[in-house]
């Protein structure tokens, strides 16, 4: 039986999370989750057909002793459900609920060169003010093919500061001034 979207379960979980223990130990259990359950035979041994319902649930008890309750209930649900494969994307979800909820963003920054402390900060200041978030998270790529500047992903938003880009953009401005 075909059950809710990762987005609807991941809405529900958020709604708890801000009942009951906080958004941020929803956040670190439901990783500990991702983390049980990207291993193939874990993940084989909860969505197999043929597996009885009380050894999937043991398992999800055994495997996640750790974790809330409520989570350990949200995965065991997924399981009766047949819909364990869908948790990595409800955790993706969940994440930037919280990620929005706490007015952060996350970045992907591809530089020519890794940047020190202090320019990741300058960094990550400049694009918060730019997108009206109160914190950006960086995730720094190095790319030496760009030569300079900056390529960053914030969201849906594309930011291409990189030398290469503006030297092609001059190039095409020559070539078509001919």
């Amino acid at each position: 039986m075909a059950g809710a979207s990762p987005r609807r379960y991941a809405q529900a979980a958020f709604s708890l999370a801000l009942e009951n223990e906080g958004v941020d130990r929803w956040e670190s259990d439901l990783q500990r989750v991702i983390e049980v359950v990207a291993n193939t035979d874990v993940m084989a041994l909860l969505s197999a057909p043929q597996v009885p319902e009380r050894v999937k649930l043991n398992g999800v008890t055994t495997m996640l002793p750790d974790v809330a309750p409520l989570i350990r209930n949200l995965v065991s649900m997924m399981v009766l459900r047949g819909d364990i494969a869908k948790i990595g994307r409800a955790v993706q979800v969940f994440s930037a609920m919280a990620d929005d909820s706490r007015g952060t963003a996350r970045a992907e920054v591809v530089t020519a060169v890794p940047l020190d402390d202090a320019r990741k900060q300058r960094l990550a200041d400049g694009l918060a003010n730019l997108v009206g978030r109160k914190q950006v998270i960086l995730t720094e790529t190095v790319d030496p093919e760009i030569v300079g500047g900056v390529i960053a992903r914030v969201g849906d938003r594309l930011i291409d500061g990189s030398t290469r880009t503006r030297l092609r953009s001059l190039r095409d401005e020559l070539a078509a001034a001919r």
